[in-house]
């Protein structure tokens, strides 16, 4: 009962970073751009403590599920030259972006952190372990092992020789006794062992029982693929969004805050992997979300200030306030419903714990 307490409060403090870093990002370009700040807050609801400095308000608050940051004539006419509304369109536009933008730089940084500690950058065809039982072990293969040929094939010190050592394998009959070449001390040895089946998530496959040698991403290595594996997860996730639009897939799949915050305090106990991964998830997630071009949202936003700069004149602010209105109704409403989901999934079971 206690660690299901923590894994939730873990959970509602990963939310509330990552939608902190988003309000962040609002707050820091618009100070830079010159617009007057009324307040930046963490978390919503009663205030827990706060102070004021060159009348910016700062408050830390109750339910710690975000923040916001509120900027002098943001939705209403002002006329301190400080006001939002007084502001040129650039900085107003730039002052939108920066959210969905930290979003971003966060799970850049996540997803940079994640490849450094975690994924597989090479393998080599170089003994790591051998599996106690299985083919390697009784054969006499041990941990250090170079394998040079696999059935006369030779293999090259890389990932390439990796795959290519399985291919030969898999292409003929893996019933069939296995030829390895290998180096050991500088000696070369040779090893038979017949592959037995072994069940996997992904069905029946033959195993000799042996575990390569790998390294992991070096830190300018991670950087440079931390930008493409986030377009490649973008990708992903705009398919998703789109069949989840046009084709209903994924519906019953779609989860809210209470959803969210019971799959974080679930997987998270698979460890720090599993953490940096549902924030580089959930943070790369809210950036894309927030820059649709949909009223109240961020996207909705930078949508009337493009219409603005091509009219070259503002549109009024009764209007496109009713407009986000409209819009943040809709997502209330959206809001409830999915809550109510998730509230009926925990219920029942649907969210295990």
């Amino acid at each position: 009962m206690l660690s299901n307490i923590l894994y939730i409060l873990l959970a509602v403090v990963m939310l509330g970073i990552i939608v902190t870093v988003h309000e962040f990002g609002h707050y820091l370009v618009g100070r830079l751009c010159g617009i007057g700040v009324l307040e930046f807050s963490v978390g919503f609801g009663p205030r827990l403590l706060g102070w004021e400095r060159k009348g910016i308000k700062y408050s830390l608050r109750a339910i710690p599920l975000g923040g916001y940051c509120a900027f002098l004539g943001e939705d209403e006419r002002n006329d301190d030259p400080r006001a939002m509304n007084n502001q040129p369109v650039w900085k107003r536009f730039l002052t939108v972006l920066a959210g969905p933008f930290m979003n971003f730089v966060l799970a850049f940084v996540v997803c940079a952190i994640m490849l450094n500690a975690y994924f597989i950058a090479e393998t080599y065809p170089t003994v790591s372990e051998v599996v106690e039982g299985m083919p390697a072990e009784a054969a006499g293969l041990a941990a250090g092992d170079e394998i040079l040929e696999v059935n006369g094939v030779a293999l090259t010190h890389d990932t390439a020789g990796v795959n290519l050592m399985l291919k030969t394998m898999q292409s003929g009959d893996m019933t069939q006794p296995i030829d390895l070449l290998i180096e050991r001390d500088g000696e070369k040895r040779a090893f038979q062992m017949t592959a037995v089946p072994v069940e996997t998530d992904d069905g029946t496959r033959y195993q000799i029982g042996i575990v390569f040698s790998s390294r992991t991403f070096t830190f300018f290595e991670s950087i440079k693929e931390a930008g493409s594996y986030m377009v490649e997860t973008t990708g992903m996730m705009l398919d998703s969004l789109k069949n989840l639009i046009f084709k209903g897939e994924g519906l019953e799949d779609t989860a809210g805050t209470v959803g969210i915050i019971a799959v974080v305090a679930q997987r998270a106990r698979e460890g720090m992997y599993m953490v940096l991964w549902l924030m580089y998830i959930i943070s790369l997630n809210l950036g894309i979300m927030n820059l649709l071009p949909i009223p109240a949202l961020d996207g909705g936003r930078l949508l009337f200030l493009i219409v603005e700069a091509i009219r070259r004149k503002p549109i009024p602010p009764e209007k496109e306030g009713m407009v986000h209105a409209v819009g943040m109704v809709l997502i209330l409403g959206l809001f409830v419903v999915l809550t109510y989901h998730d509230i009926v999934r925990l219920v029942t079971g649907g969210f295990n714990f």
